[in-house]
């Protein structure tokens, strides 16, 4: 599974999340991509929506930009 797609999928979701997406829209996102075999797509979003759970949209936006400023410095 290559993990940098998994964690692509998982900052555009948390991204959605943040921006007030309905979970159940990422989860019929997640029936999509299962259809098609995309799986690290999956498990990406996956990833979002349970550790969103235990977060605040605060924490979430943080989470973002950490993971964002990451990418910009590799």
């Amino acid at each position: 599974m290559n993990k940098e797609i998994v964690e692509e999928f998982y900052l555009l979701a948390l991204i959605d999340i943040a921006n007030g997406k309905d979970i159940s829209e990422l989860e019929e996102a997640i029936d999509m991509y299962e259809e098609v075999d995309e799986f690290e797509a999956c498990a990406g979003i996956l990833k979002a929506i349970h550790e969103s759970g235990y977060m605040t949209i605060r924490e979430i936006i943080n989470t973002i930009n950490e993971i964002d400023n990451e990418t910009r410095n590799d």
